[in-house]
């Protein structure tokens, strides 16, 4: 199946994909041509349920369900970091703390960066602690970077801040500090086969990331939990305006389903993670979301 929309690439790991032809059986018989009004319309409504056997895709319409169930305000919540002076290639360390008006009860916190290209990409787990919140983070060169703070609200659900930090140009990285990339024999052969459905992606409607990962030519079926899911995946749109996180719903033989809801027409840049021999690795997928075209009345 092709995806014309969509460029993909496995970070720091040698990456294929494999394009899969589904057959289209016709079918004359009375009785599958009787049957076939009952069968579709629950297809066409299905969504992903964890008990099944059989994958389903739901409907790309369907897009409630789906959307990142975040809180639309962030009022009364306020966000406070310290950092030293940033050296590109040098661990840094960050400490924040979440102040609100009111008392609130705040827990699984997240932190993800990127810089201004969508080209670097964390996910941190900061150490927690008398309110205040530590991670380290290497800055690899100078420029713009996005710290997204993720964490659930007892008395609000899911909010997510953010702050822009720029490390000035004249801040130059020392090569000796850079890390040297991990060789693919070392861990062996990771490839990822990405599949959507639809195909085309347009915004406000439902789109599911369909993966498939095999380590040496062996499938990984069920990876390693991260964050209790099998694959998490975040998504920024190339302004960095629209930010998505989401886990996965389905696996079915290591058919591993993500849906979401892209809520902006654009360009995105999707990172999935997952979790194999005890290490995330991480893939990353470009997606042009289209704006749905208007419906043509029919007239004279």
């Amino acid at each position: 199946m092709k995806n014309a929309n969509c460029k993909f690439q496995i970070l720091n790991l040698q990456s294929s994909i494999y394009n899969l032809q589904f057959p289209l059986c016709l079918c004359a018989s009375v009785v599958i041509f009787l049957i076939l009004p009952v069968i579709i319309p629950s297809l066409l409504f299905a969504q992903l349920d964890l008990e099944q056997d059989v994958l389903v895709i739901p409907d790309t319409h369907d897009a409630e369900p789906y959307k990142w169930k975040k809180s639309g305000s962030t009022r009364g919540y306020d966000l406070r970091m310290e950092y030293g002076t940033l050296i590109a290639g040098n661990d840094s360390e960050f400490t924040f703390s979440i102040k609100t008006k009111v008392p609130k009860t705040i827990s699984d916190v997240h932190v993800f960066i990127t810089d201004n290209g969508l080209n670097v990409f964390r996910h941190l787990r900061p150490e927690s602690g008398n309110g205040k919140h530590r991670f380290v983070f290497n800055v690899p060169s100078h420029g713009k970077y996005r710290f997204e703070f993720v964490f659930k609200s007892a008395e609000d659900g899911w909010i997510n801040l953010r702050k822009d930090i720029s490390i000035k140009e004249s801040v130059k990285q020392d090569p000796s500090l850079i890390p040297p990339l991990p060789k693919g024999d070392e861990e062996g052969i990771y490839s990822v086969n990405v599949k959507l459905f639809p195909e085309k992606v347009y915004a406000e409607h439902v789109v599911t990331f369909l993966y498939e990962i095999s380590h040496n030519g062996v499938p990984v079926e069920y990876p390693e939990k991260t964050d209790g899911v099998d694959i998490l995946i975040t998504s920024w749109d190339k302004s960095r305006k629209e930010f998505i996180c989401a886990g996965s719903r389905q696996n079915v033989d290591g058919q591993i389903a993500v849906s979401i809801v892209f809520m902006k027409p654009g360009k995105h840049r999707v990172f999935a993670e997952f979790k194999h021999n005890g290490a995330v690795r991480a893939v990353q997928t470009d997606i042009d979301v289209l704006e749905e075209p208007e419906q043509k009345g029919y007239g004279f």
